[in-house]
């Protein structure tokens, strides 16, 4: 990786645009190979004052005006481009598009809208769990580069990619796994087409000896896919359901098909039922996706913060049998919620609580259908805190208060995270 770096960056003027998580790993990393003849670092918010004496930082309203001044940017996932990428001089590149040039071939990758951070962890940890040489990155949390220093010739490497990460990708994983794709960042991509094309990204540059384990609701089109496709279905796992299995604590159907991605990999890597099943057992749910996070006066208490999709909220609410409350709504992203507002009132739910933003379209829009009994049953409630309060004096015991909000939490929190941290917080949980 560093070879590769160094080629790219030698004798030429760089600049870090976003200086987050992963623009001060790739900081760290260019710092450490050297030869450029300039290091500068371009953010919207204030940077360390101890970088400044020795890298010019350009910071404010007017941080993405720079690029052209420089050879080589390396851009951090969300950082909107204000003009087409085509449209620069500069060459614009990423962590995740070196990462898959250079170890691309020992790499599974994962995305999707919802489920990559369960199904990739998931991954990982049986990989681990049965003795494999595997290494773990990228969307959830830890930068691709930082593990570099750790990867051998048959290191194993899982990587999940958010669409930001694949956005203007030019190479793909050997073996890549597309969940599923629904609406979702249109505040980013403005269409939902734009969305999916760059998650598809995750295959366009595959080769023939790869493999594309495909949801088959979202097959490529002729043509677009090289990669040997692998159609993933619930009916490949070993087992029916995850009663099957004691100990397990992943829920519902939707999990049940994350996993049968996970099954359909492994079998490449020579586990054996027994041993998938053992390790899927000791698998422990990940924060804030349809974490059970205890009973307080007699009522369950999911954290399902993740959801920021129609789709999740509703797989949220199906794989929960005593589902008696949903707490709903956030920053307003244009979403269509109708799907939303279909599915609820086909559910027997005590409360329905709509919050912020977007929970204000779902009342205007269950409002303008649903029936006056139904209605009933739905409250506007202005903020998490104040529907906190109500939960815990009006859930009935023996039912489950979900928080899933489809919806994203900015605005408000300043990431999922920090929303379901609040929310157990109230709860006292």
């Amino acid at each position: 990786m560093k070879e590769t770096i160094r080629n790219l960056v030698n004798n030429k003027k760089v600049l870090i645009l976003g200086f987050g998580r992963e623009g001060q790993s790739s900081f760290r990393m260019i710092s450490s190979v050297g030869v450029y003849e300039c290091l500068d670092i371009a953010d919207a918010n204030a940077v360390s004052s101890d970088l400044t004496a020795m890298h010019n930082v350009i910071t404010g309203a007017a941080y993405l005006d720079c690029l052209d001044d420089y050879d080589v940017v390396f851009k951090s996932p969300g950082i909107v481009l204000p003009k087409d990428i085509k449209e620069y001089k500069c060459h614009i590149t990423c962590q995740a598009d070196l990462f898959l040039q250079v170890y691309g071939a020992q790499t599974i990758g994962i995305t999707g809208t919802k489920g990559k951070s369960t199904t990739s962890s998931l991954l990982y940890h049986i990989l681990k769990t049965c003795g494999k040489d595997v290494l773990f990155g990228g969307n959830i949390g830890l930068p691709i580069f930082d593990i570099t220093d750790q990867i051998h010739p048959r290191t194993i490497i899982v990587f999940e990619l958010s669409c930001h990460q694949l956005e203007y990708a030019h190479y793909s994983p050997s073996k890549a796994i597309l969940l599923n794709l629904y609406e979702d960042h249109l505040d980013h991509y403005g269409t939902v087409e734009k969305y999916w094309y760059a998650k598809q990204n995750i295959y366009r540059n595959q080769g023939y000896c790869d493999f594309l384990f495909c949801n088959p609701d979202f097959l490529p089109k002729q043509g677009e896919c090289k990669a040997a496709i692998i159609k993933v279905k619930t009916g490949d796992l070993p087992f029916s359901s995850f009663e099957e299995i004691p100990g397990v604590t992943l829920r519902g159907t939707h999990n049940l098909f994350n996993t049968a991605f996970v099954y359909d990999v492994c079998r490449r890597y020579d586990i054996s039922d027994k041993d998938f099943m053992e390790a899927l057992a000791s698998f422990k749910t990940l924060a804030h996706r349809l974490e059970f996070i205890g009973t307080k006066d007699g009522v369950d208490y999911y954290d399902d913060s993740i959801s920021t999709t129609v789709e999740s909220c509703m797989s949220a609410i199906k794989a929960i049998p005593n589902a008696g409350t949903i707490l709903l709504g956030g920053m307003d992203r244009g979403i269509d919620y109708d799907p939303l507002v279909e599915f609820l009132q086909t559910r027997t739910l005590e409360h329905i609580i709509l919050m912020y933003d977007s929970g204000k379209v779902l009342l205007d829009k269950l409002s303008a259908v649903a029936s006056p009994e139904f209605m009933e049953h739905v409250h506007y409630i202005e903020d998490l805190a104040s529907a906190c309060a109500f939960v815990k004096e009006n859930a009935s015991k023996g039912t489950a208060v979900i928080l899933s909000p489809a919806a994203a939490s900015y605005g408000v929190f300043k990431n999922f995270e920090q929303r379901g941290d609040f929310f157990k917080e109230h709860i006292g949980l």
